[in-house]
């Protein structure tokens, strides 16, 4: 059930069985009520003087002053306080009793004014009660015994208002505490999203938008382990743009970049979920693509290709080299594998441009080992 259903004193607890066990830990007896009931008739006929000497002391006090305010607030104080005063004296102490007490304290925390006021105001009320009932209570044994069923009767005032006090600062804190843990979620969830974002960037090259050569290194890695694993096959494709140094002679570095930007865009747009594509170098690429054979690889090469020549319009040498199922090589090997393919078919397309100018060189030159053509050819391709 909802808080605000239920009266202060239920609440806390508070009811008759409660409520008397605290009098009787204050020794707070039916005789202590009875005198105190027995003095009501001095006390109302001296209450609007008691109240008007209390503010007129109350007020005296800068942050009591400053707590009040104005002249409506005061003539509300004015009000509750002869009704506390009046009840008092009341004889009876129930638990509508209780629950005025725990409301005053309520009222006290919620207006701001702090413990050390609000027990500097019970002294002062204990010293004009006394006075007034010293002065109206001929007998001294009644006197005597009228005052010490009136400090039981505070004590239990006191206790009551702070109990509520305490509450209302405790369910403050609660309140508090549950705010700063929302907010400290919210900035665990701010900083692990940036961190997250920072842990992306730091994988993925900035230009191209595809893994640099380390994130790209790693990733591999694991697919190789995997496809070993599993016992399936795996290719590697290594690209290098054809002529990226003419692009980069007419068009100027911009013209690379944007080149190689284009290229990024195309190659994570034709990427499978699986693939992974890394800048492995300057204008030099690299794409693992599990559970791929040599035709699928080539299939998935020609249709990049293309994608990329119709896009771009620039050209790309392509190396294709696969391991698995059955056995696997390392990634290292793999990458060198396909390194040397992608600048064989670089070479062959070079040796067919050189063919329409010296054909003497040319020939010269395929008679060669391939070993020392791909070395050769690496040397005298270094323009693309």
């Amino acid at each position: 059930m909802d808080t605000i259903n239920l009266s202060l004193a239920e609440q806390m607890r508070l009811d008759d069985i409660e409520i008397a066990r605290r009098m009787e830990l204050l020794d707070f007896t039916p005789a202590d009520a009875e005198a105190l009931a027995d003095a009501k008739p001095m006390i109302q006929e001296e209450l609007e003087n008691i109240v008007k000497e209390f503010y007129m002391r109350q007020v005296a006090i800068p942050e009591i002053a400053l707590i009040i305010g104005d002249s409506e607030t005061m003539r509300r104080l004015r009000y509750a306080q002869r009704t506390y005063i009046a009840d008092l004296f009341a004889g009876y102490y129930d638990v509508e009793y209780v629950n005025n007490r725990l409301r005053i304290g309520l009222v006290h925390k919620r207006i701001g004014v702090k413990p050390k006021y609000y027990l500097s105001a019970i002294k002062t009320l204990i010293d004009i009660l006394r006075r007034v009932l010293k002065q109206t209570i001929p007998d001294s044994e009644t006197f005597v015994r009228t005052m010490v069923a009136l400090d039981k009767l505070l004590v239990l005032d006191t206790v009551l208002v702070f109990d509520t006090y305490i509450r209302s600062m405790m369910i403050e804190i609660e309140a508090a505490k549950d705010k700063a843990l929302i907010y400290a979620r919210s900035l665990e969830d701010k900083v692990a999203m940036r961190t997250q974002e920072l842990a992306e960037l730091s994988r993925v090259d900035a230009l191209t938008g595809v893994l640099n050569r380390r994130a790209f290194m790693e990733e591999a890695r694991l697919q190789v382990a995997r496809a070993k694993r599993a016992q399936t096959a795996l290719s590697l494709i290594y690209i290098d743009i054809d002529g990226f140094k003419r692009i980069n002679d007419s068009q100027g570095h911009q013209g690379g970049d944007k080149t190689l930007r284009a290229i990024g865009v195309t190659m994570r747009e034709v990427l499978r979920e699986t693939d992974i594509a890394g800048r492995y170098g300057g204008d030099e690429f690299c794409i693992v693509l599990p559970s791929t054979d040599a035709d699928g690889a080539k299939i998935f090469s020609d249709r990049l290709m293309a994608k990329i020549a119709g896009g771009t319009g620039v050209s790309l040498s392509i190396g294709v080299a696969t391991t698995g199922p059955e056995r696997h090589v390392s990634l290292d090997e793999l990458i060198q594998r396909a390194d040397k393919l992608m600048y064989s078919r670089k070479a062959n397309l070079r040796k067919k441009k050189s063919v329409l100018d010296t054909p003497e060189q040319t020939q010269d030159t395929a008679n060669q080992p391939i070993q020392n053509l791909t070395e050769k050819a690496k040397s005298a391709l270094l323009d693309d």
